[in-house]
């Protein structure tokens, strides 16, 4: 029986995929898993490698695809959620190398009613180019990120004994849920078609209003993002958007504007 999904959003970066399977390679104690690669997108080349890699994993990989038709993000990853059969979700983005107790952290932390979260650690470019040419994880060690001009190097240390902090402000690439948990708010709202942070506050805005508490281990959900150019171009439209959502729930509690897209 399954009883965690991992679920990896990606476009395209296979390069950047393929690291973080050897991630998962070394996971310590993964436990009952599934990893589900949502790919908003509807690439030949992505099948092959995907498939190619299936052989080689410890546990089910499976590829879900659809038609590159703009930024879709919360379509293919609603889709992930209704194919998943783990009752437990991790969300990853498809640029971020997970530490070896990535997935045993979220488990262990685990807590019905609330989202789980994490932080990562912002790779310098040189270093992320070195990553690309040797495709070593070993490149993921102390010295090298202290002399590397790597960035918030304070989520780099895994410090178990830390104990969690209610607060908001999940990142899409780095947090957890129970499935009937996020079942609740109908998962993501699909209608948010351009890039930007928007289609991951919406989701914590909706599910907190929900009565979702939300956790954030920065130090035991360790995770280090592949350097790349920003490519957010509507943040501020994006934003806009969320804000027009919460004053028209003000004003009206209409428990609909809670709702995302799953049937």
């Amino acid at each position: 029986m399954i009883e965690t999904t991992l679920i990896i959003s990606i476009y395209k970066n296979l390069d950047a995929l393929a690291l973080i399977f050897k991630s998962l390679q070394a996971q310590y104690k993964p436990g009952s898993l599934e990893v589900l690669v949502a790919e908003d997108n509807d690439s030949e080349v992505a099948k092959n490698f995907i498939n190619a890699w299936q052989n080689q994993m410890p546990f089910p990989l499976v590829h879900l695809q659809q038609d590159d038709n703009g930024f879709r993000k919360c379509k293919i990853l609603n889709a992930a959620i209704r194919h998943a059969k783990g009752t437990y979700l991790i969300f990853i983005d498809g640029d971020c190398i997970l530490h070896p107790r990535f997935i045993y952290s979220h488990v262990q932390a685990k807590k019905l009613g609330a989202a789980l979260y994490g932080r990562r650690v912002m790779l310098s470019e040189n270093l992320t180019q070195q990553f690309y040419q040797k495709k070593q994880l070993s490149l993921l060690n102390p010295i090298l990120l202290l002399f590397s001009k790597t960035q918030r190097l304070d989520a780099a240390w895994y410090l178990p004994f830390l104990p969690p902090k209610y607060k908001i402000g999940i990142w899409g690439h780095n947090w957890s849920i129970h499935k009937s948990d996020i079942l609740i708010a109908k998962g993501f709202d699909e209608s948010y078609v351009e890039a930007g942070i928007g289609e991951d506050t919406d989701i914590e805005w909706r599910l907190h209003a929900l009565g979702i508490s939300f956790l954030r281990l920065k130090n035991r959900f360790i995770q280090y993002h592949l350097w790349h150019p920003e490519h957010y171009h509507s943040t501020i439209a994006v934003q806009q958007k969320l804000a027009d959502k919460k004053v028209k729930f003000a004003a009206t509690q209409n428990t609909k504007l809670l709702e995302g897209s799953l049937d």
